[in-house]
């Protein structure tokens, strides 16, 4: 019940800007695989020079520290909040942090892609404090920051199998992204983070999104992606009669309506999810791809992907 509380209560703050030349994140585009390919081989020394600033952030032998840097969204010095949490075992059998989810700061309370995910909005596509905005959540404080920060801003959580989109329940808004209930052509921009692979048919989102755009309305999102694969690997399928095929082991992620069981992953996408947006009413589908060690976005090569409706 706090969460559903605190989901209510929009985090205030200055609006922030990217003006000055050290807070500018610089993201390079792509569209394809053999477009990204080419580039990271002629750059192969900047991408070895991201791994060495992840290594040279850890703290060896300790399950939670800080990395000093800069949020570029609060607009000062912080100490990122890093934990083992959703970490992973490297080849050495050493402990690293999923960087993508750590990085936090104390400040504004968000993570390592949401900051970026916010940063490149407000930066590259000009995201207003106006804008029509419709994001795929509603607990935590990526969503409790937009609600502060922008005039126009809705929310939902997936809470209730078999209710229509729409549904609402303690006042959070039940939404099935295969099939959501906003007007057509009133949005425009739509967030999803970290949500369609729990989804199971991508596809129908897609089209889904792209009729609650509004024509030049943008979407922005980040999934778990290969980006070494044209293929998404799909992880399990969910049969007509509701039950699941598992194609590979199970795959739990964190889930904020679900703490307890989590939300099942299926699948990783690739290269080819382009295409699959393109299909479904987007052009200038593109991947967005950063590191920055002082501004906290640590994690090898991060991505973010935008698409236009059309």
């Amino acid at each position: 019940m706090k969460s559903i509380a605190l989901a209510h209560v929009p985090t205030k703050g200055a609006f922030p800007r990217f003006s000055e030349e050290n807070l500018h994140l610089n993201a390079v585009r792509f569209s394809s695989l053999p477009e990204f390919a080419e580039w990271k081989e002629a750059n192969s020394a900047w991408v070895t020079d991201c791994d060495r600033e992840d290594q040279a952030a850890l703290v060896p032998g300790e399950t939670s520290f800080a990395v000093p840097g800069y949020c570029a969204i609060c607009g000062g010095t912080t100490e990122f909040v890093v934990t083992s949490d959703y970490g992973r075992l490297n080849k050495l059998g050493e402990l690293t942090p999923n960087w993508r989810e750590h990085m936090i700061c104390p400040g504004c309370h968000l993570n390592n892609r949401m900051r970026a995910a916010l940063h490149l909005a407000i930066q590259n596509f000009n995201m207003a404090p106006d804008s029509q905005i419709y994001i795929t959540e509603q607990f935590g404080p990526l969503y409790r920051w937009l609600r502060g920060h922008f005039s126009n801003v809705q929310g939902s959580e997936y809470l209730l199998p078999g209710k229509p989109s729409g549904t609402r329940r303690f006042g959070i808004n039940h939404q099935d992204v295969h099939a959501l209930s906003l007007p057509t052509a009133s949005l425009d921009f739509l967030l999803s983070f970290e949500v369609l692979e729990h989804v199971p048919e991508p596809v129908a989102a897609f089209e889904s999104f792209a009729t609650v755009l509004r024509p030049g309305g943008r979407l922005i999102m980040t999934v778990p992606f290969t980006l070494n694969k044209y293929e998404t690997t799909v992880r399990a399928v969910m049969h007509s009669d509701g039950s699941i095929e598992h194609l590979m082991p199970i795959e739990l992620h964190g889930n904020p309506t679900d703490p307890k069981n989590g939300s099942l992953c299926f699948r990783h996408f690739g290269w080819d999810t382009f295409e699959r947006l393109t299909d479904a009413g987007f052009t200038a589908a593109e991947a967005y791809i950063y590191h920055d060690r002082e501004l906290g976005y640590l994690g090898g090569l991060q991505m973010l992907i935008s698409a236009v409706k059309a």
